[in-house]
């Protein structure tokens, strides 16, 4: 994930009348009176001298300072934020105090002076109009293209506003490889072949409606790259009906599932972003089953967009949905875990091409648990098994050799190892 360093606060960057009190050099106790605000201060200076302080090494000075930020009145900071020009103050504000002051983000992300990494970070914690703000911001995120992968991880982040800043991202000629299905975005927004594929010469003769670029937040003038309102390719019922057509046949068993098709049915889930509420993690059965009644209501572009943007419990629902394109979208959600595909190797419950895509998979397989799961799981492939029991510690292949619940060939395997083992070391 990002990692985005904090900027400094030096004590060269304090206006003079202030370095004195503040000063690592100067006394515990004027330290402190400035900590309190006790030192009348213009309030940019005020605030310049807490966030300096709030890094200081005495521990009583750098928490009160930071409880002095957290307790100005939302006045002072409305008027104070947006004429701040330090860098480092207004990265320290965002990271420190973005919780405790509503519309501090908002007030940071729109100051011109904000580095493009703190507006990051805010991108990456941020939620509601704020994101909006950012994404609008086409200088920011041309200029800083990790913003645009914040807002892709952030759970946060409405499905649409994510698409349109991924679609202006293509058009600016951004390298954002590293998102998952980066590529096929591309593929759909610059040409189309890929609609071509599923829906054939109908969907080619779809205008592509061009919509005018947001003006940044900051309120500077960018020339607005072409941009393309993705939803509007999806507005004719001709193209609807076989989009749906190509879906179901996307479910049949033994048909590929390509990475332009998957992008289409995505793609009308993107069009529906106003119906479906953001997921959270469900705290009892009752809300648990409500959850599902509301999945069960749902059609396959909506559960594609829960499974790749939900949450663990949404995923936990989706990856026994029937459906093949439900489920392989919850395999290709950026926000999947390994705790997750462990959880996944195990159940016998699931697909068998679930478990049968995850033996394949290098990355998870490099679990030991996961590897465990899938030996013990009948659905995995039996050469699979065999070659993980190989690498299995003793104490697991004997608790295998002798259970009941593994496939017969594993547990034969398993003693023969075990046999092998054991004769090694008394040789």
């Amino acid at each position: 994930m990002l990692r985005l360093d904090i900027i400094p606060i030096q004590l060269e960057d304090l206006p003079e009348s202030v370095r004195a009190i503040v000063s690592p050099d100067a006394s515990l106790e004027l330290r402190m009176q400035m900590a309190r605000a006790a030192v009348p201060l213009p309030p940019d200076d005020l605030i310049l001298a807490l966030a300096f302080l709030a890094g200081d090494k005495a521990d009583a000075v750098s928490r009160t300072a930071g409880e002095t930020i957290d307790g100005l009145p939302a006045g002072v900071l409305s008027t104070t934020i947006p004429g701040l020009t330090h860098a480092g103050v207004l990265d320290h504000l965002a990271r420190r105090h973005g919780r405790s002051h509503a519309n501090l983000w908002s007030m940071v992300a729109g100051n011109r002076n904000s580095a493009d990494s703190t507006v990051c970070y805010i991108a990456s914690k941020g939620s509601g109009p704020v994101l909006e703000q950012i994404a609008s911001n086409q200088m920011r995120f041309q200029r800083f293209p990790s913003i645009v992968e914040a807002l892709y991880y952030n759970v946060e982040a409405r499905m649409g506003t994510v698409s349109t800043v991924l679609e202006n991202a293509v058009r600016l000629g951004l390298d954002l490889s590293q998102i998952p299905g980066y590529q096929e975005i591309v593929a759909s927004i610059v040409g189309p072949q890929a609609i071509a594929k599923v829906t054939g010469s109908k969907a080619a003769a779809v205008p592509a409606t061009a919509v005018p670029a947001s003006k940044p937040a900051d309120g500077s003038d960018v020339e607005p790259g072409p941009q393309l309102d993705l939803a509007s390719l999806l507005d004719s019922p001709e193209v609807l009906a076989e989009l749906a057509e190509s879906a179901a046949l996307l479910d049949q068993p033994g048909a590929v599932l390509d990475e332009d098709s998957f992008f289409l049915i995505l793609q009308e889930a993107v069009s529906d972003t106003d119906g479906l509420e953001r997921e959270r993690p469900e705290e009892n059965e009752k809300e648990s089953a409500a959850l599902w009644a509301k999945i069960a209501k749902m059609s396959v572009a909506q559960k594609v967009r829960y499974a790749l943007l939900g949450d663990e419990s949404v995923r936990a629902l989706l990856i026994r949905d029937t459906r093949r394109m439900v489920y392989l979208s919850v395999l290709k959600s950026p926000r999947l875990t390994d705790k997750e595909i462990a959880g996944f190797a195990k159940s016998r419950n699931l697909s068998e091409e679930v478990i049968r895509l995850i033996a394949g998979d290098r990355d998870w397989t490099k679990s030991y648990v996961v590897k465990l799961s899938l030996v013990t799981n009948p659905k995995c492939p039996p050469n699979t098994a065999v070659n993980f029991l190989r690498i299995m510690n003793t104490k697991d292949i004997k608790n295998i050799s002798g259970s009941r619940d593994v496939p017969g060939y594993v547990a034969r395997q398993a003693k023969q190892i075990l046999m092998n083992r054991e004769q090694g070391k008394r040789n």
